[in-house]
């Protein structure tokens, strides 16, 4: 933060940061990028349980959700019917199931739930919903 900067509101404050610190993180990210990704893979070796824990949450939040089987058939009907292109921004690219209302937050793992979106929607949106997702992605 700038110690000597002034602002409207505390409101217009937080979003100047944000602001900063997107940009930021971005450049700094390229910097850093193949340091980060080997300590990652180094981590994940020497840490296989922490994976696991991640992997055994998301299976709990399934059962939870109750989980409605879908054929592999219905995912490609529903791959065609969006004609290959990402729900969120239209690219064609591969396509991953994504939870329009995420597992997390009580989404069910049925056809009905989820929708064909590229990896990197996919990712963005991670576990928010789909109204402030797109509110995000319109102001940044």
């Amino acid at each position: 933060m700038r110690a000597n900067a002034v602002y409207c509101s505390r409101k217009c404050k937080n979003r100047a940061a944000e602001r900063r610190r997107e940009r930021d993180d971005s450049a700094r990210y390229q910097v850093e990028r193949d340091r980060r990704r080997a300590y990652a893979i180094a981590y994940a070796k020497g840490n296989p349980h922490v994976g696991q824990a991640a992997r055994n949450r998301r299976k709990a939040w399934k059962r939870e959700a109750g989980v409605y089987s879908f054929s592999s058939k219905e995912w490609r009907r529903l791959c065609v019917r969006q004609r290959g292109e990402c729900f969120y921004c239209g690219q064609r690219a591969n396509l991953t199931m994504d939870h329009v209302i995420p597992l997390s937050k009580g989404g069910r793992h049925s056809i009905g739930n989820i929708i064909p979106a590229c990896g990197s929607c996919n990712s963005s949106k991670s576990d928010t919903f789909l109204a402030i997702w797109k509110a995000r992605r319109q102001r940044g």
